[in-house]
């Protein structure tokens, strides 16, 4: 969970974020507010994470849906808006913080089994799986789904099922900390460097190098996610 300092830390950032937009007048009474997916690569969170933002604040009375128009800013104060965004954002922030923490429990001993059980047949099947990133990669395609299955396949590679049931009920949640807003080339390249160092300690069945090659790769992930969103 977040520690108070860190949960103040981060209502600040947006806060300030926000209040830049507000004094350039990009936000204010009657305007229709930024597209989804810009605000969610603006503020660091997933888009589901800025529907229900959004839906929150609707219900205050702070925006207003209009079918077929988009969402407008009701607020009649500019600095209550900013607060309000401020902490709605910071709440669904959160929440992705809390998401990387739990994959960092769960995915490193994932791969530390699946070092120990892995067959050829799922090692064969990685290999697919990473020159399809690659591939994708070179092309400019989104790798969203790939990611996915790569982790999956390392989940499978354990042979245990309460774990593959596990981690096929959470792709819901899971998938938040892989949304499209949160991508960027760096986090691609990253990922696929770290990847192809959590298949060699697979391969090599070396179940304490998977663990941290699986480790290092979640680390990697959320340093970029969230400082990219800090300093854009």
């Amino acid at each position: 969970m977040s520690t108070p300092q860190q949960q103040k830390r981060i209502y600040e950032e947006i806060t300030l974020r926000l209040q830049e937009l507000v004094e350039a007048d990009d936000l204010k009474p009657g305007d229709r507010l930024p597209p989804e997916r810009s605000l969610a690569a603006l503020f660091g969170v997933s888009r589901n994470s800025m529907r229900e933002a959004i839906k929150s604040l609707e219900q205050a009375g702070l925006l207003e849906s209009r079918p077929g128009a988009g969402t407008f800013i009701s607020a009649a104060s500019q600095t209550e808006l900013a607060r309000q965004l401020g902490e709605a954002f910071a709440r669904e922030r959160h929440r992705l913080e809390d998401i990387f923490e739990l994959r960092l429990l769960l995915e490193p001993q994932i791969a530390r089994l699946a070092a120990q059980r892995v067959s050829p047949g799922i090692l064969e099947r990685l290999d697919g799986l990473m020159q399809a990133y690659e591939d994708a990669m070179m092309r400019g395609e989104a790798v969203l789904e790939i990611d996915q299955n790569l982790h999956d396949t390392i989940a499978a590679a354990t042979g245990n099922h309460a774990i593959v049931r596990l981690m096929e009920q959470m792709h819901d949640m899971l998938s938040e900390s892989r949304d499209e807003a949160l991508q960027s080339p760096e986090r691609s390249r990253k990922a696929l460097e770290d990847h192809r160092k959590i298949l060699s300690a697979l391969r090599l069945r070396d179940a304490g190098g998977a663990c941290a090659a699986m480790t290092e790769h979640l680390e990697h992930t959320k340093e970029i996610v969230f400082t990219s969103k800090k300093g854009a």
